[in-house]
């Protein structure tokens, strides 16, 4: 796949200009929009799980600069949330251009990831800026794992693209579907709540089913950036490191057969 898409760079590269280009295009604030959005969101969240709920602390134990903790998280799922929501519409939404001339489908998720990483990359630096306002020491050794964990997110993110772009070209549901699930998997992901609220629950219920928490691919994804924007020392274990690199291998390979499989079928459904 990526062999091909190499010989279609040049339309791949106009087709991401675009994708950012009208994305903010009679924007006042243009491109900073990437970084207002987490900004924002950091501050409704802070505003209300942790000074009206108070979910930033349990038993007496409190998160230090919480908004830090928020703002580590938000980012990665921002990424995701916006990357599959979009993703949703890749095929649909450019019918008209599917119907005149050939080329690989997959240009298009792929374009919508790689637009969405233009805005994700630099937003990174938000978090850092922040933990020099908190006063919060950074951890320049993790940061080399960063590249690591981001082509894996990266990866995971385009296996759902893949299957819920082809699958709403066939029933249009999949879109409203796809948007209420990511809402519900936001609050299954350790973003306002550290991942050892879970893991050291002492609620039974919570702790009898704490593994199956972990069964979550992004779970385990934002935990690792906390592990490295944060410095959270209560990250997940190794074998469920290994387990979300398995898993997102299979679930790409899976993705991108049913992509190739249904394919066939676009231009008469399309």
């Amino acid at each position: 796949m990526f062999a091909e898409m190499m010989k279609y760079k040049e339309l791949l590269y106009f087709l991401v200009h675009k994708e950012v280009r009208i994305k903010y295009r009679n924007s006042f604030f243009g491109f900073f929009w990437s970084l207002l959005e987490p900004l924002g969101l950091m501050v409704i969240y802070t505003i209300v799980f942790s000074l009206i709920l108070g979910i930033d602390g349990r038993g007496g134990e409190k998160i230090e600069n919480y908004p830090l903790f928020i703002l580590s998280g938000l980012i990665p799922w921002t990424f995701f949330n916006n990357a599959v929501r979009a993703g949703t519409k890749a095929l649909s939404s450019n019918s008209s251009l599917i119907k005149k001339v050939y080329f690989p489908r997959e240009i298009f998720p792929i374009t919508i990831l790689l637009s969405n990483l233009v805005n994700f990359i630099p937003a990174f630096a938000l978090v850092l800026l922040a933990a020099l306002a908190f006063g919060h020491p950074i951890h320049w050794d993790k940061l080399a794992l960063l590249p690591a964990f981001l082509l894996l997110q990266s990866v995971f993110t385009l296996a759902c693209m893949f299957l819920v772009s082809m699958l709403n070209i066939f029933y249009r549901d999949v879109e409203f579907i796809t948007n209420l699930l990511m809402r519900a998997w936001m609050y299954l992901c350790p973003i306002i709540y550290p991942i050892s609220f879970v893991m050291n629950s002492d609620s039974p219920v919570v702790e009898r089913f704490a593994d199956f928490y972990l069964l979550n691919p992004m779970a385990v994804m934002i935990s690792l950036y906390h592990t490295i924007f944060y410095g959270d020392t209560q990250g997940v274990e190794a074998r469920w490191i290994i387990y979300t690199i398995v898993i997102t291998i299979v679930i790409f390979f899976i993705s991108w057969g049913v992509f190739k499989r249904l394919n066939r079928r676009v231009g008469e459904v399309i």
